[in-house]
């Protein structure tokens, strides 16, 4: 118990230092901020000179007419798609996010086959971090900014237009939340939600489709709500973490017409968090990659003077695992004596502190154990440079853990690219990995958290080029059959089909809404 206590404390004096580090980073912040000469102008301008009213008119009034000006290219967008059916998508605030490939992949084999995709952002990262394949996301991306004010004016725009709806909306959040009425119609989340909605309005989709179950899915069932569009959700790992006011998973469960669960694991979970679900409305659809951007690689044994090289593909963070594969390294160099180098391609997430601290004890591990030079974190990279680096290597390794939280991988994309080249491939029994190799088949899986085993499945492949090559072509035979593009996102299509096809809602059925009240 006092280990226990001590151990809490300990923990409350570390966070108390990092918010300190942060508040003093802050201050800086705004100290240098205060100085710069932006912000001397801007004293002239908006105090000194009194231009402050009519600044914030104008900004206002811009903003006002920024909006209209999206809403009728939209509109006008939605009278020029032929065929095609519209779909607007909802994905997270930032865009595009270099990781979530996963999801692009999804949303271009949408556009590819017979659907005309949008989809809502409020945040522009560089475009850099968009990989090549996934380029024509960038044109059909559509601003959705953060304007308070605008949300609940939006909120206040469908209250009176459609009342009953927002109300039985409004009970359905209440029930499935626990929050109070009054919580609800103040969170930003919720009221952004309505202007999401007006987008949808201007765009006319006959689908919305959300990622993940964060603010992005609740402004999807809010815009399926009020405007009787019929809706789909993808699902990755999420679900079991208790991390947003909003994770309705039942209630997202009963309303969606398509769930597509990116492996049998997931689907399973959400059938246990929702057990009345309709098991057929749940597709398996495992995250899919186009084989033909990752051929074959023939890979040769090494020579006695060059070291074997590993590579490991993730985020630098908890559920990857990557202390356990440093600790592996460090067993193969120094206790058994092997000439061995590991490639991590990947950074930490900047927005999660718990990946900063991962980060930081990874670094220190390396440097306490003399691994640098030996451990190469390599950073964020564009798929053709990862493709790149898998050419150059002789062993994949994906450590991945199940953390406390519950928080795990699906199928991880990396990893079936990763096979795909025809690689010898080692990773661990967590997350949905058994579904994606076979033991001894196609890849060695190994107990998580085990480093002493990671080495010994490193080693055991190092020297047996036979069972390496068998491996690897096994894993590059199993993607193209089972994980290829071309063979999982036709479900998702043909599901979204069916459900247009045989549901009575369609976009029209939002237009009498102003004609009712």
């Amino acid at each position: 118990m006092a280990q226990e206590a001590d151990a809490l404390i300990q923990d409350l004096v570390n966070q108390t230092k990092r918010l300190e580090g942060q508040l003093a980073q802050a201050l800086a912040e705004q100290d240098r901020l205060r100085n710069s000469p932006e912000h001397r102008l801007g004293q002239l301008f908006l105090v000194r000179l009194r231009l402050g009213v009519p600044h914030r008119f104008f900004v206002k009034l811009g903003g006002r007419v920024s909006r209209v000006l999206r809403h009728w290219k939209l509109r006008v967008e939605s009278h020029f798609t032929g065929p095609r059916k519209r779909v607007m998508a909802s994905i997270c605030g930032n865009f595009p996010i270099y990781s979530q490939t996963f999801v692009y992949q999804e949303l271009v084999q949408l556009q590819k086959h017979g659907f005309e995709v949008r989809h809502a952002y409020s945040f522009s990262l560089p475009r850099k971090d968009l990989h090549a394949a996934f380029e024509l996301l960038w044109k059909r991306r559509r601003l959705l900014p953060h304007d308070f004010e605008q949300h609940r004016g939006d909120f206040e725009h469908y209250r009176r237009r459609s009342p009953r709806r927002v109300d039985e909306l409004i009970t359905e959040l209440i029930q499935a939340t626990g929050m109070t009425k009054e919580a609800i119609l103040c969170h930003d989340d919720f009221l952004r939600g309505f202007s999401f909605t007006r987008m949808v309005e201007a765009w006319r989709p006959e689908w919305l489709h959300s990622y993940f179950f964060y603010e992005r899915s609740l402004y999807s069932l809010i815009a399926g709500w009020i405007l009787e569009i019929p809706r789909g959700i993808s699902t990755y790992a999420d679900h079991v973490l208790d991390d947003y006011a909003f994770k309705v998973v039942p209630l997202h469960l009963r309303l969606c017409e398509v769930v597509v669960a990116t492996s049998a694991r997931i689907k399973r979970e959400l059938l246990a968090l929702a057990p009345g679900t309709d098991p057929d409305k749940i597709v398996v659809k495992p995250n899919a990659i186009d084989s033909e951007h990752f051929p074959v690689i023939e890979r040769h044994q090494p020579g006695p003077e060059w070291p074997w090289r590993l590579c490991c593909v993730a985020r630098i963070e908890p559920k990857k695992g990557t202390l356990h594969l440093a600790e592996a390294i460090r067993i193969l160099k120094f206790d058994r004596g092997r000439k061995i180098e590991l490639h991590l391609i990947g950074e930490p997430d900047r927005g999660n502190q718990a990946s900063q601290d991962y980060a930081t004890k990874l670094s220190e591990f390396c440097a306490k154990n003399n691994l640098w030079g030996t451990i190469h974190l390599e950073g964020r990279k564009q798929q053709s440079e990862v493709r790149k680096f898998l050419e150059g290597s002789h062993l994949f390794v994906a450590p991945f853990v199940e953390t406390d939280s519950g928080d795990k991988d699906g199928i991880p994309t990396a990893l079936l690219e990763a096979m795909a080249t025809g690689i010898g491939t080692i990773t661990t029994d967590s997350g949905s990995m058994l579904e994606v190799i076979s033991p001894g088949i196609d890849g060695l899986v190994v107990p998580q958290r085990d480093p002493t085993a990671l080495a010994d499945a490193i080693e055991q492949l190092m020297t047996d080029p036979q069972r390496r090559k068998q491996l690897g072509k096994a894993a590059a035979e199993k993607v193209r059959k089972e994980f290829d593009v071309r063979v999982c996102e036709g479900r998702l299509h043909s599901r979204i089909n069916a459900a247009l096809g045989h549901s009575s809602t369609h976009f029209s059925s939002c237009e009498p809404i102003t004609k009712q009240q």
